[in-house]
């Protein structure tokens, strides 16, 4: 699948953020090869032209949904995980089962698991995440080694791996039959993996 041109940056403005939020409804209800650009532009109350004036095609929005997306669920992830932990130490362990529920959210799984990679391309898909889980996973593992509970080392490869761990676990959630025990068993099986390497599984 060839990639779609990149749109010129825009400024951010009220037709921008109703379009996403147009595309983020319908997308996530019915999925991006179900919607048209019609549709899109009728639900946001826009011209055709204000779509292009904003994004190159409809892949270029819906890659704006997805970031938007990523940013909130990362929002989300930190807020929730300071609000479960009594020591930095339980970062890593706490914030990736929080993703994983986030992730596991209708919303969150069509747009950003199921449509992301076909949509995006696997390469694409990685390289948008990517900034996302260092921040995140990256941070955690700094806690690990201030606490002496990992050794020094470079911690961008070890959040690479531990980031594809959590987003194997996630995509397997997204496509099981049976959403919930595959959360408690892929959720389960994240943990014994993270404890192995140090992150302690509570206080």
């Amino acid at each position: 699948m060839s990639e779609s041109r990149a749109a010129p940056a825009k400024k951010p403005s009220r037709n921008r953020e109703k379009l996403i939020a147009a595309a983020r409804r319908l997308f996530a209800e019915r999925g991006f090869g179900e919607v048209g650009t019609e549709e899109i532009v009728r639900e946001a109350s826009v011209t055709r032209g204000a779509l292009y004036h904003q994004f190159a095609d409809k892949r270029d929005l819906f890659r704006a949904v997805f970031e938007k997306m990523l940013m909130e669920a990362g929002q989300e992830i930190y807020e929730e995980t300071m609000k479960r932990i009594e020591h930095d130490r339980e970062d890593l362990q706490v914030g990736t089962q929080v993703m994983l529920d986030i992730f596991s959210r209708p919303e969150v799984k069509r747009v950003v698991l199921l449509d992301g990679p076909a949509v995006l391309g696997w390469a694409a898909w990685r390289d948008v995440q990517r900034p996302f889980h260092l921040a995140l996973i990256g941070h955690a593992l700094g806690h690990l080694v201030e606490e002496g509970l990992i050794p020094e080392q470079p911690l961008e490869p070890l959040a690479d791996v531990i980031a594809g761990a959590a987003m194997q676990a996630a995509l397997a959630i997204a496509e099981a039959e049976d959403g919930a025990a595959a959360r408690a068993t892929y959720g389960a099986s994240l943990t014994q993996l993270l404890a192995r390497l140090g992150a302690p599984t509570n206080g």
